[in-house]
C-alpha cells in the first residue's frame, strides 16, 4: 500500500500523509525514483501499447498528474479523470488504473 507524504514539519515533529495510516501495520520507504517523469512516461508507453479501443475507462491519481508534469499532455489511451488514487474504496496513492474489455 502506497501512502504518500503530504508534508513534513520538522519543527513540530509532525508528518502529514495523503492517505490514512493504521496502527499495527509496518510501513517502509520505497526506493527513490531519480526521474519520476521519465519513469512514468516509460511505463505509460509500455502500458499504452494496448489497443485503445479496448480501454473502457481509466482513472489516474492526482499525484501522478502533479509529479509527472502532465498538465497539457496526452496520456492516450488513458484519458479518464484525474482524481485521488482510490481503487474499490481503498485509497492507494500514485495509481493509474484502467478497465480493458476484450473478447475471449
Amino acid at each position: 500500500v502506497n501512502i504518500s507524504f503530504q508534508d513534513v514539519d520538522e519543527v513540530e515533529g509532525q508528518v502529514k500523509f495523503y492517505a490514512p495510516v493504521f496502527t499495527g501495520i509496518r510501513y517502509k520507504h520505497a526506493r527513490p525514483v531519480t526521474d519520476y517523469v521519465k519513469v512514468f512516461n516509460d511505463r505509460l508507453g509500455r502500458e499504452g501499447a494496448i489497443d485503445s479501443s479496448r480501454v473502457a475507462f481509466s482513472c489516474n491519481c492526482i499525484l501522478n498528474y502533479l509529479y509527472s508534469e502532465l498538465e497539457g499532455k496526452k496520456t492516450d489511451p488513458f484519458v479518464g479523470p484525474v482524481t485521488f488514487g482510490e481503487i474499490a474504496y481503498q485509497l492507494l496513492n500514485q495509481t493509474l488504473v484502467y478497465l480493458e474489455i476484450m473478447d475471449v
